[in-house]
């Protein structure tokens, strides 16, 4: 036996363990494979989008140069009179006028954008002399920052428009100055043959920093601008670049991507740490190992009790087979379907004890048959032998008086009542046949409360071969009658009311002017309403709301309404259906 119980162990060990770590491998494997390759697009995806979102917002920042252009480069008027004005040194009152509004719009372009440095603007003249936002007409051989000009004249003519990073000296004590992204637009004669000046628009480059700044998506991404010698222009925070960038360096260990920008010639860079990208596969690997050692530990302690489990089974398995040859008795029964084992164990008992338990069990079953056989007949002899007895009754009654009375007419509605309960053996009739029914079970209602309500019916003639449950308005009113016009003093009145809905539904309402439910009562009958069918009040309510659940599933809705000293309705809702539509389903 201990063979046996180590053979069991080895073998549920290497059933449970194998393939559960293998799930494990497998899943944790493909999870890294996958989560990096996922990892790796996304920072491709995002850097690119970012790129793009960047180029968007330097091109915009870019093209005020073009505004500026448009209205100070394409103005005739404007351009002919700045060409004259810094043409030279002597001012008329009317030139004074001109230059201020020209420098107030030149200004004004400038101060509206944060980003702006400064504009400068610039016509070829004799005294080199250039228009300053802020600062007006100045000299360039007197004003601090003159590198531009230089960079203007050593332009190749076919260069049209550049970028240039420079430092701006505001002051002459400034050793550090401003550093700024020049954007340079030449401004052509109106021939289109000559360059006959310049547009400058300085950007701050702090601002530009700022914007790479904001679009970093990735811890210790970096974010730069080149020129198109892969000078350095911009960088964020995160990079620490200078001077001519080799590309190819740095792919090694980082992601790289680039967007270039055709308008300036320029390119936008983006470097990711490889790092990050292997950072969630690491975890995960982490998660995989650690996952993987705990399965190894739970699959070792479970097949342990499996093997225990199993051992003291077979055991079991074992005695009861030699119980039954030597007679003695079994052990206690055990649960059917707890597992394999006892299913067996169950079933090797049981039918041991149903041999000694056949023959008892054959006489309680024949016994239950003929008691059964004979309740049928009595359900069959029972209401026929009432309707017979009614009908002797009536005959005698009429005898006795020599013609109809109140008995009479009660026993023949009566007589009706019983044989419309006897004749349509099934759950549902036509309205019609409802209707003639319940008017005769009014009559009785009227002689036994002696005329103290009236029912008026009120429904469509076209709804006559509908079919609706048997005996449901008979309930209502008895209900209505029972709960509301028996307590009330004076005559009280029920409205019956049978109409469509829509196509689908027919819905009745029973309406009755009697005591009516306090909001208490009411809220205590539709909490009845709403829990399991149990005999108390409402008894006739409560099984019209279960048949109609048996009949119509729930499809069917009943709605109480009551008020008290006013009165109390209820509606009903079921499906629409004709006695044809029932025939052929």
């Amino acid at each position: 036996m201990k063979k046996l119980k180590a053979r069991f162990f080895y073998k549920n060990l290497l059933v449970l363990s194998l393939p559960l770590i293998l799930i494990v491998l497998i899943l944790g494997s493909l999870s890294i494979v996958i989560t990096e390759r996922y990892v790796r697009n996304e920072i491709y995806k995002n850097s690119n989008e970012m790129l793009k979102q960047s180029n968007k917002d330097l091109s915009f920042l870019f093209n005020d140069v073009n505004k500026i252009y448009l209205t100070f480069g394409t103005n005739k008027d404007v351009t002919l009179y700045l060409e004259r004005i810094l043409s030279t040194t002597k001012y008329s009152l009317d030139d004074m006028w001109h230059l201020s509004m020209i420098e107030s719009l030149f200004d004004s372009t400038s101060f509206s954008e944060p980003y702006i440095q400064s504009i400068y603007l610039y016509f070829n003249n004799p005294n080199k002399n250039f228009l300053v936002t802020g600062n007006g007409i100045n000299s360039i051989e007197e004003y601090l920052d003159y590198e531009w000009y230089d960079s203007f004249l050593n332009a190749p003519k076919n260069k049209i428009s550049w970028l240039e990073v420079r430092d701006i000296k505001l002051y002459k004590f400034d050793k550090k100055g401003v550093k700024v992204l020049s954007v340079y637009k030449k401004i052509a004669n109106f021939d289109g043959d000559k360059i006959n000046g310049v547009l400058v628009l300085n950007i701050n480059l702090d601002y530009i920093e700022n914007l790479l700044n904001t679009s970093t998506v990735f811890p210790g991404q970096k974010i730069f601008i080149l020129d198109a010698d892969n000078n350095l222009m911009c960088q964020n925070m995160n990079s620490n670049f200078h001077g001519k960038v080799d590309i190819n360096k740095y792919s090694k260990n980082n992601i790289i991507t680039e967007l270039k920008s055709p308008n300036y010639n320029i390119k936008y860079i983006s470097i990711v740490p490889k790092k990050y990208l292997y950072e969630v596969p690491i975890k995960l690997l982490k998660i995989t190992l650690v996952l993987l050692s705990i399965s190894i530990f739970f699959v070792i302690l479970i097949t342990f009790r499996i093997t225990k489990r199993n051992y003291e089974n077979i055991s079991k398995i074992i005695n009861i087979i030699e119980a039954e040859k030597t007679n003695e008795i079994f052990p206690e029964l055990p649960a059917e379907n707890k597992d394999e084992y006892n299913y067996i164990i169950y079933n090797i008992i049981n039918s041991y004890i149903e041999k000694s338990q056949l023959k008892m069990e054959l006489a309680e079953k024949k016994y239950k048959m003929k008691a059964m056989e004979l309740l049928a007949l009595q359900s069959q002899i029972s209401p026929h032998f009432l309707s017979n007895t009614l009908e002797t009754i009536y005959l005698k009654a009429l005898s006795y008086t020599k013609g109809p009375n109140d008995v009479t007419k009660m026993i023949e509605n009566l007589s009706q009542i019983l044989k419309y309960l006897l004749s349509n053996p099934s759950e549902t009739v036509t309205i019609k046949e409802e209707i003639e029914n319940t008017k005769a079970y009014i009559e009785i209602l009227k002689v036994r409360y002696k005329d103290r309500f009236r029912v008026v019916l009120n429904y469509d003639e076209t709804l006559s071969s509908c079919l609706i449950m048997k005996l449901m308005l008979q309930h209502l009113i008895e209900n209505s009658i029972k709960h509301g016009l028996k307590k009330k003093d004076g005559k009280g009145t029920i409205k019956v009311k049978i109409k469509f809905i829509n196509k689908k539904q027919i819905k009745i309402s029973v309406i009755d002017n009697g005591m009516g439910m306090s909001k208490e009562r009411l809220l205590k009958v539709r909490e009845i309403l709403n829990s399991d069918f149990d005999f108390q009040d409402h008894i006739g309510l409560m099984n019209t709301k279960e048949r109609l659940k048996l009949l119509y599933g729930n499809n069917y809705d009943i709605l109480i309404r009551s008020k008290f000293n006013v009165g109390t309705a209820i509606y009903i809702a079921f499906p629409y259906q004709l006695k044809g539509q029932i025939e052929e389903n």
